[in-house]
């Protein structure tokens, strides 16, 4: 019921989304070109590099709260609570000192390749960067809505982001070309905006939970915290994999493409990405259900019909995208990019290959689950950014999906199988029905 309810929320959200996506790059593009409409993507991709912010000890977290009968006076789940907290708030500290030393060196410049070059760009990354790291601590609310089964809320949320960052960016357009470099500031603000909103939201439904552990942080030596490391720095692999294979794909494209080639990937993605936030939206849904069923036995059915629902669902929209590509594409860009045949087939053979995934992996998120993915994470992620860039050089913007497909087959998907497999009596408390 509760992935139904985050599929529901996501679908609606994911059209906002997608509408108001496609309103801000007719607005970019129309106003200030494809070289800005350029560095406005690669800057907004910067928060996809960073999504291991808790350490992977999140986790621990979801996997606490969910198998919690209170959590909201649980102290097991306060110091949990309080121990993640610590080291998102490290984290972000140390990103900001990160930042900073890529302004100073030119790091940025380079990093963003062509639109590096853009006057104001890198001053603007570091901007964006600045308030992303004073977001991160925020975040905490995510990890406990997850586990209270509450996906659905996020997600509702988090919708609220792309009118908003649609509205600052007319705002900053209004302003004048100085600030047109600054465009990528309006998706960090909104995104800031609605992590403080969904904090103060969390923080109500579980009084007196969240206030009392922000309580904890500072005070290290009153209170001690709990240990999260042992499942978090396995996970901590997953959230590094994703951003390797998946994030940095853009940034391939900028190293070894140019400008065009990064405004056709960002506008196909706008997509293709949407949708692949409807399989993440209701794939991690299934995390604290599995792991309730499974702590009170409940657990009868394995993933299989899952995944084979969700590639279908991926197949399906992807077919439908190809079919309506140049009224589709030409309408987002104003005909100032065109998106051929074949990258919708990559980025359809991509998402479809993560709608299998999804639910196999979340079936196994307990802790000897957890650390076996570790080793095919993090192979696929290598694989998948080595061919990256060797397909980007013979095929162009299809090769890093392409690759992604490769990787994901071979590293995880047969692994993950044959993992559920040979450990059935593990997984399933009771006599499995499929």
């Amino acid at each position: 019921m509760n992935s139904l309810l985050a599929l529901l929320a996501k679908g609606a959200t994911t059209f906002t989304s997608m509408v108001f996506g496609i309103l801000t790059a007719r607005l970019i593009l129309g106003t200030v070109g494809v070289e800005h409409y350029s560095l406005y993507a690669l800057l907004v991709a910067i928060p996809a590099l960073l999504t291991f912010s808790d350490l992977g000890a999140g986790a621990v977290l979801v996997n606490g709260v969910a198998t919690s009968d209170d959590p909201r006076t649980d102290p097991q789940v306060r110091a949990q609570l309080t121990s993640v907290g610590r080291i998102v708030v490290c984290f972000a500290a140390a990103i900001q000192c990160l930042n900073t030393v890529l302004l100073l060196t030119g790091g940025w410049a380079a990093l963003l390749g062509d639109a590096g070059q853009i006057p104001g760009a890198p001053s603007a990354a570091f901007a964006c960067l600045s308030v992303f790291a004073c977001g991160i601590p925020l975040g905490l609310w995510v990890r406990i809505m997850l586990g209270l089964r509450r996906n659905h809320l996020t997600i509702l949320l988090q919708g609220l982001i792309s009118p908003l960052n649609f509205l600052l960016v007319r705002l900053l357009l209004g302003g004048g070309e100085d600030l047109s470099s600054y465009l990528a500031m309006s998706s960090y603000v909104a995104s800031f905006i609605v992590g403080l909103i969904g904090l103060i939201v969390t923080a109500r439904m579980t009084a007196p939970l969240v206030t009392r552990a922000l309580r904890d942080i500072p005070r290290l030596r009153a209170v001690a915290g709990a240990r999260v490391m042992d499942v978090g720095w396995p996970m901590l692999a997953h959230m590094i994999a994703a951003p390797i294979a998946l994030s940095s794909q853009r940034y391939v494209v900028a190293q070894f493409g140019t400008t065009d080639d990064v405004a056709q990937y960002s506008v196909a993605g706008q997509v293709f990405f949407a949708l692949m936030g409807l399989v993440v939206a209701a794939g991690a849904a299934l995390w604290p259900r599995y792991a309730r069923q499974r702590a009170h036995g409940d657990l009868r059915h394995g993933p299989w019909s899952l995944s084979a629902a969700f590639a279908a669902g991926m197949i399906l929209a992807s077919a439908m995208i190809w079919l309506v590509r140049d009224d589709l594409f030409g309408f987002i860009t104003s005909g100032e990019v065109s998106v051929p045949s074949s990258t919708i087939v990559a980025f359809g053979a991509m998402i479809t290959c993560s709608a299998v995934l999804y639910p196999m992996g979340m079936f196994i998120m307990d802790t000897p689950g957890i650390r076996f993915q570790v080793v095919p994470a993090l192979s696929m992620a290598a694989l998948s950014f080595g061919l990256s860039i060797a397909l980007t050089r013979a095929m162009g913007v299809e090769g890093p999906p392409l690759a992604y497909v490769i990787a994901t087959v071979v590293c995880q998907i047969i692994p993950v199988a044959i993992y559920i497999r040979r450990h059935r009596d593990r997984l399933y408390p009771l006599a499995p029905v499929a």
